[in-house]
């Protein structure tokens, strides 16, 4: 075990003169109110700037919006039509019967947008499986004015969305009718998510159309045969059992074409969640960057968003409609939306949500272009966590893995001023084997929810191995620079992705919380002094575990910190990392931490948690010199541009694309978007000037023939080869334009391009039209 042992992974430190710093560590605000405030009152105070943005919901619905009121949009829910079990005989009717219902379905005055596919143009996956969506677009509206076959569809409505969009005429009370038509939230959709130790809250590819689908149509696959069809596609996918690119999207459009052919459920359309914030020239805010589908609810806002009247202070105020309701721990509370909106500030992980796509970008570690897909062998004294115990044992030899990633973690110190450290990185790990397994014979170290977030881990996690500690620095001029200890990681993955980023999010080595703040939390489940989720407080009879509110369960925490601070306690998986000594500092500190703040809420986050009420806190940014991250890193991602095909030349052995761009043009306070055409490469171009042009490539029998990026000319062009397409027929192209990971409602243009040696027959229909698709 020597070679876990590291003796300082400690400071990032910074010295300056007295003038103006050209880096600020943390961000923008200096203060951010986070307030349960009702959609009326914030309505009426917004020309008072009462709250600079409302979080979650419409502020202005059914109403007028606020002249200086900027909307954003986001992927909120599904229309789904599921027909009862004996409501019809055949894929056939049912398939009919809902393109019927679609067509039926009241216009207007709603966010409801018609969209016969389970994968929107909200979905980073939308350009792989656009001519599928457009194939079942126009099915539909071909069904929309058929005649009813047998009795007219009686529809129950679930829900307000519901409710207004099915014409009186269709409706049936609730024991009554043929199917059921509801909205069901993306959030919704399987278990909740429970935040873990390691910032793991959901699996990697949880924004991905196809994932989402699965879990949608859980249950709702017609046939056995289908069902075990859907299931073999879905487990391949998550476990990268895939040779490639274009294999994976195959398997991603058989998966979803699959659930849907049988027609006992149909997503007739999706939801948009409108949020707004103010951009009044004085007092409001800019910069403003929130996610695809968490909309204003996603970890880039307080990393982007600033003050017009403050270009790196401010105080920031932001309304949510909800009270808080669920506990505020980090290992199964903090659920509902205010909880997520705090933890998202306060905390750091080692992975962002890509905002505008399906992937991740980086926070607090980095990949190494050296990671190795494919299998590899595992170094012999690369070490794994135990289930059950949590004891690091060495893997040994003749292991191999799927695939290899190298992690730099740059670290920073936590609030109560100590300093992460490998123990902290690695202990996520160790917590999830001994809570991720089964339940034991007293059940006091086991929560089904925390169990059920963990699992991804234990299946992927191979091994770890500490490479070395590295130093980054920042040299802004002799007399400021800043300097981080980086430890260097290397993690064996059972399981691959051909997204190595996405790989790199199952489990990263990091930890936004100390070691000894997790093993509080634990100690105090197993001692019956809290559970970490609901449902196990109601189980066990004792409070859900509430780190700032209970203030019983503070105290009892606190006598907690207190022995184990006289003891040097640190348990048996971290007996060789952590000295007896250095124990006892980390819990003095808590200690500390506690006695001055009120509270046991610590990480190492760019927001420190300084006051709260029973509907509202107040967060102050944590502008320690330690810090990585500074005002300005997430810039490019406050306003996502986009980029379109203008024309499309096919060249036989290539396509040529001239693009045209979004480009910023600023006035003072505001910016306009302008649509101007993409020129030659320039050499003091950067990477925010060239959109990436991806396409996918169908073959004629529906297969997917090749999938990448055109290649970018000096002429200005994009280039989409096409010599070496193998087998005669007509191919389908499917092209859109990203600039900088927006994938957000893309532009997709569709070619048709024909490979010679497919004859025409006498009744006109070529050869391979007549062949079967497994998309048809």
């Amino acid at each position: 075990m020597a070679g876990l042992l590291v003796t300082g992974i400690l400071v990032g430190q910074a010295a300056y003169a007295g003038h103006e710093a050209p880096f600020y560590p943390s961000f923008y605000p200096q203060e951010i109110r986070i307030e349960t405030l009702d959609r009326t009152a914030a309505a009426a105070g917004w020309p008072r700037t009462r709250v600079h943005a409302y979080v979650g919901d419409d502020v202005f619905a059914g109403g007028p919006v606020a002249a200086d009121a900027i909307a954003v949009n986001s992927l909120r829910s599904y229309l789904v039509l599921t027909f009862d079990a004996a409501a019809s005989s055949s894929a056939q009717t049912r398939c009919a019967a809902a393109g019927r219902i679609l067509g039926a379905l009241a216009p207007g005055g709603t966010s409801y947008v018609p969209h016969p596919y389970p994968v929107t143009p909200y979905h980073a996956d939308y350009l792989e499986q656009f001519d599928l969506a457009r194939r079942a677009r126009a099915q539909y509206s071909a069904q929309s004015g058929a005649a009813p076959a047998g009795h007219a569809l009686r529809l129950r409505a679930i829900g307000r969305l519901a409710e207004t969009l099915v014409p009186v005429g269709w409706k049936a009370n609730a024991g009554e009718g043929d199917a059921t038509l509801e909205e069901i939230d993306i959030d919704q959709l399987g278990d909740p998510a429970v935040p873990s130790p390691g910032g793991w809250l959901a699996p990697p590819w949880t924004k991905q159309g196809w994932f989402q689908a699965h879990l949608l149509y859980a249950g709702h696959a017609h046939g056995t045969t289908a069902a075990a069809a859907a299931e073999t596609a879905y487990r391949r996918l998550v476990t990268g059992a895939y040779r490639g690119a274009a294999e994976r999207i195959d398997l991603e459009r058989a998966l979803v074409t699959t659930l849907v052919a049988g027609c006992e459920r149909v997503v007739l359309g999706y939801t948009l969640r409108r949020e707004y914030f103010s951009a009044e020239y004085s007092k409001g805010v800019e910069n403003v960057g929130y996610d695809s589908q968490a909309g204003l609810l996603a970890a880039i806002f307080p990393r982007t968003v600033k003050l017009k009247d403050f270009p790196w202070n401010g105080w920031l105020r932001l309304g949510v409609a909800s009270t808080p309701r669920a506990a505020w721990n980090p290992i199964g509370g903090l659920g509902d939306e205010f909880g997520r909106l705090l933890w998202l500030a306060v905390s750091d992980p080692a992975l962002l949500p890509a905002p505008y796509g399906g992937s991740w970008i980086a926070n607090r570690v980095r990949i190494s272009a050296e990671a190795t897909p494919g299998s590899v062998t595992v170094p012999g004294d690369a070490v794994r966590p135990e289930a059950g115990s949590g004891l690091l044992r060495r893997v040994g030899a003749g292991i191999t893995a799927q695939q290899r990633l190298r992690y730099s973690a740059v670290t920073s110190a936590f609030h109560d001023g100590t300093q992460t450290d490998f123990a902290d990185l690695i202990y996520p790990y160790i917590f999830a084997a001994r809570w991720g397994g089964e339940r034991p014979d007293d059940g006091s170290s086991f929560d089904p929810g925390v169990a059920r977030s963990m699992a991804p881990l234990g299946r992927w996690l191979a091994g770890f191995k500490l490479i070395g500690v590295t130093t980054e620095s920042r040299n802004f001029g002799d007399d400021l620079q800043f300097h981080y200890r980086v430890p260097v990681v290397d993690v064996y993955l059972n399981h691959r992705s051909s997204d190595p980023w996405e790989a790199a999010a199952v489990a990263p080595p990091w930890s936004t919380l100390p070691w000894e703040l997790i093993v509080l939390m634990e100690e105090a489940v197993k001692r019956g002094i809290a559970a970490f989720s609901e449902g196990e407080a109601k189980r066990r009879g004792i409070p859900w575990l509430d780190l700032v509110r209970d203030r019983a369960t503070g105290l009892r925490l606190a006598a907690l910190v207190e022995e184990f601070g006289r003891l040097g306690y640190r348990p048996a998986a971290l007996t060789e990392l952590v000295s007896v000594e250095e124990a006892q500092r980390r819990w003095q500190a808590l200690g500390a931490f506690h006695a001055r703040y009120g509270h046991f809420l610590e990480t190492n986050g760019p927001y420190r948690l300084e006051s709260w009420s029973s509907d509202g806190v107040v967060l102050q940014v944590f502008r320690d010199a330690s810090y990585p991250e500074g005002v300005g890193s997430f810039d490019g991602y406050a306003i996502p541009l986009r980029a379109y095909a203008a024309t499309i030349q096919d060249r036989g052995d290539r396509l040529e694309i001239r693009a045209d761009v979004e480009r910023i043009s600023r006035y003072q306070r505001s910016y306009e978007i302008e649509r101007v055409a993409l020129g030659t490469a320039r050499g003091d171009a950067n990477d925010h000037d060239q959109p990436e042009c991806r396409y996918i490539i169908v073959a004629p029998n529906g297969k997917v023939s090749r999938t990448g990026a055109g290649r970018f000319g000096s002429d200005g062009r994009f280039a989409v080869p096409l010599g070496a397409l193998r087998g005669p027929g007509v191919y389908t192209i499917a092209i859109a334009l990203f600039v900088d990971g927006n994938s957000v409602n893309p532009e997709v243009k569709i070619v048709e391009h024909r490979v010679a040696g497919a004859p025409v027959t006498a009744s006109g229909q070529r050869p391979d039209q007549g062949v079967p698709s497994p998309y048809r």
